[in-house]
């Protein structure tokens, strides 16, 4: 009997050790890949493209190149001709744009790495969220501070959701949502209700 319960002992601290060890390969994958998430990835790209100059040094709108972000769903790469208005010109002797101006008279895309994805069973519309307000850095991050795009929020969907409730909505948003007892949102500087849901959080909403 003695033996049978030294055996069962044995057994359960198997069992808890394995339990344990099990737990923690679990939190490593989880601090490690959160969500799933892609966050930090930053692939090189076939031609280096720096924000940081385009966007920051010289102020280039968003919208130049990215032309139908108020329009479409889809924020989209911008065409080669896009690139090609400022560097027929611009820089030719460097051997990136060289290498543009050729494929561009070959008429072949360059071949971009795309960095932020979202599964195919979500869907998410930037022409929507441009119009509410919304940044692109709430979403992209310091753009305009990147030589190299790097995927620098979450976009998993607990992250969209505690924006969408209001949790950490920015605050030009949230005064656009719930301006002031004045009634302008634009000049509004309390927000009724900072924490209130600012849109939609339903699974219909992001969800096909």
């Amino acid at each position: 009997m003695a033996q049978s319960d030294g055996s069962q002992r044995k057994t359960w601290m198997a069992l808890l050790v394995l339990t344990l060890l099990s737990l923690v390969v679990v939190f490593i994958v989880v601090w490690n890949f959160p969500s799933a998430s892609n966050q930090g990835y930053a692939p090189e790209q076939p031609i280096p493209f720096s924000h940081k100059l385009h966007a920051g040094t010289y102020n280039i709108d968003c919208r130049y190149c990215h032309v139908a972000v108020e329009k479409s769903s889809h924020a989209t790469i911008p065409s080669m001709n896009v690139c090609m208005n400022c560097h027929i010109a611009v820089k030719t002797d460097s051997p990136h744009i060289q290498k543009l101006t050729e494929l561009y008279g070959k008429n072949q895309p360059i071949e971009w790495v795309r960095i932020h994805r979202l599964p195919d069973h979500a869907k998410f519309r930037h022409n929507r969220h441009v119009a509410a307000g919304v940044s692109c850095q709430t979403c992209h991050g310091p753009i305009q501070e990147m030589d190299r795009v790097y995927q620098a929020k979450a976009l998993n969907m607990g992250w969209c959701l505690e924006c969408h409730r209001g949790q950490t909505t920015p605050l030009e948003i949230r005064k656009w949502k719930y301006p002031d007892q004045s009634g302008s949102a634009a000049t509004g500087t309390a927000a009724v209700d900072p924490h209130g849901p600012v849109a939609p959080f339903n699974c219909t909403t992001c969800h096909y």
